[in-house]
């Protein structure tokens, strides 16, 4: 079964060109952690990931009337599954990983090697660029990407890039890797205000946020639509939210 849109883009793009303009989004995520004066902020990016698509129709949200329950479901378990898949990961497994490797265990779950770690170091960068108290920044940061990146990643990465690939006759798993490769790394590009560059935390999210992205990508080629993957991203990002919230 493709999950596609029902409209044709104005102009089709080769399966080529899909991958140059998901290429040259995630290029924009990173200058705008590098250069714009609102980084960490990914405005400029997250304003081309809901636009294009927009502009050129290649997303499907279909009828939810057609969309079975147990794909309802998956919108509930697969992010609670998936956030403490993360949390394991990313607090236990990778540092295990990083040890490994010969690293200092003393430092393995620094901001330099696991992710939640480096996000209070973005923070920390993005504050001293806007001027802004950590606090506030902080804020911000977690209400803008709670906000936008439900439905701002959903109809790039899985309406755009996964459904314009499936309409030009890609199979599901190789739409479903490319386009959750542009996804994680679209998220390395968030560490970029770290100085010097997180490496190894940027490849735990890469690693985390591919996984997430192949869910999410088999969610909407089960559903033929867009809302429970668009659904289950939101519920999936409120979740570390609400846990800012009460501590």
């Amino acid at each position: 079964m493709h999950a596609t849109a029902a409209a044709t883009p104005p102009r089709p793009l080769r399966r080529g060109g899909v991958l140059a303009v998901g290429l040259l989004v995630t290029l924009v995520a990173l200058v705008d952690t590098l250069i714009a004066p609102w980084s960490p902020l990914i405005l400029a990016h997250a304003a081309l990931a809901l636009l294009l698509p927009l502009a050129w129709g290649t997303w499907s949200f279909g009828r939810l009337s057609t969309v079975r329950r147990s794909s309802w479901a998956l919108v509930i378990v697969v992010p609670i599954a998936f956030q403490i898949v993360a949390s394991f990961w990313d607090g236990l497994l990778w540092p295990w990983i990083v040890r490994l490797a010969g690293v200092d265990p003393a430092v393995s779950q620094g901001p330099y090697y696991t992710l939640t770690a480096a996000l209070p170091a973005v923070f920390q960068a993005g504050a001293s660029r806007l001027g802004w108290p950590v606090d506030r920044m902080t804020w911000v940061y977690f209400s803008f990407i709670v906000l936008w990146a439900g439905l701002g990643e959903e109809l790039f990465y899985r309406g755009y890039v996964y459904g314009t690939l499936r309409k030009r006759g890609v199979g599901a798993i190789r739409a479903a890797i490319v386009s959750s490769a542009l996804f994680g790394v679209r998220h390395a590009a968030q560490l970029a205000p770290v100085h010097p560059y997180p490496l190894a935390a940027a490849l735990s999210w890469v690693v985390i946020a591919f996984v997430i992205g192949l869910a999410l990508a088999w969610i909407y080629e089960r559903s033929a639509s867009l809302w429970p993957p668009v659904l289950a991203h939101y519920l999936f990002n409120l979740i570390p939210f609400a846990a800012l919230l009460f501590t």
